[in-house]
């Protein structure tokens, strides 16, 4: 693909610029589309208005729209925005104000539970704590201070939010992680035993652990949706296996599944029926 063969894009242009001249010039297509609004621009406007020729702005559109990132009403029409910029929009706005949107649910749960209470999402393999309130209890568990000798050390389906969220992953992109994700662990289990963890995980709503990832710690999570209805992140509750008992866990899974089912809502997904209710 020919794309270096020609000047600055824009020429003259303040935005910022980086070492590899066709991500420059394919983030100058889409601002140029971008800019245009609704109606799009033609070929010829937008390679125009970025400093390109027509051949190279139609090989790189015919890429960006192979990946949904722009679209074309018809042949011939012009270029707008395509569907994968609303997927990705989604998720950054989800990234960006989960937490804020989630701080007081999670302060009423820590609260009234009287345990650590912790939101998090998946990065590529691993989970991530968006926000940890510890509990303030001289006996508690708290996530922040966990050591490992490698990051990459922990599978998600060792621990309760780690459940919920491997859970929800298309079966394909399960079967992707399970292939390249870095984890290392001994006894790992078979793709019998996850299929049957995923299944037990999305029929119940809720996922625990009890001292499956460290001795001494147990946890519950429940699922928390978007407005589509899909799985955003995992609201948990952790706590020392020494109160580790049928009422104490059945409490904290009622509260979380109640919790979650509150973050959800806020999120603008529609109601559903808890585990508690069914």
């Amino acid at each position: 693909m020919a794309v270096d063969d020609e000047g600055p894009t824009p020429q003259g242009s303040l935005v910022p610029r980086s070492s590899i001249q066709v991500i420059d010039r394919t983030v100058a297509l889409l601002r140029a589309i971008a800019g245009a609004g609704g109606g799009g621009l033609s070929l010829k406007d937008v390679t125009t208005a970025v400093g390109l020729r027509p051949s190279t702005g139609r090989t790189l559109l015919s890429a960006l729209a192979t990946h949904g990132l722009v679209r074309q009403a018809g042949p011939g029409r012009s270029y707008m925005l395509g569907p994968t910029f609303f997927e990705l929009n989604r998720s950054y706005v989800a990234q960006s104000d989960l937490a804020s949107v989630a701080a007081p649910v999670l302060r009423e749960l820590w609260r009234t539970t009287n345990e650590t209470v912790h939101l998090s999402v998946l990065k590529d393999s691993l989970r991530v704590d968006l926000s940890v309130l510890v509990s303030p209890q001289l006996l508690n568990i708290n996530p922040t201070t966990a050591t490992f000798e490698d990051e990459s050390s922990t599978p998600p389906f060792r621990t309760a939010a780690g459940k919920v969220l491997f859970a929800a992953l298309p079966t394909e992109q399960r079967d992707a992680m399970l292939k390249s994700a870095p984890w290392r662990t001994t006894g790992k289990p078979t793709r019998a035993a996850l299929e049957k963890l995923v299944g037990e995980v999305l029929a119940q709503g809720y996922a625990t652990n009890y001292e499956e990832d460290a001795p001494g710690v147990c946890g519950v999570a429940a699922p928390v949706r978007d407005h589509t209805g899909r799985t955003v992140a995992a609201l948990c509750i952790g706590y020392p296996s020494v109160r580790h008992s049928a009422g104490h866990d059945e409490t904290l899974r009622r509260a979380v599944a109640r919790a979650s089912e509150e973050l959800s809502v806020l999120l603008g997904a529609p109601t559903s029926q808890t585990p508690e209710d069914s």
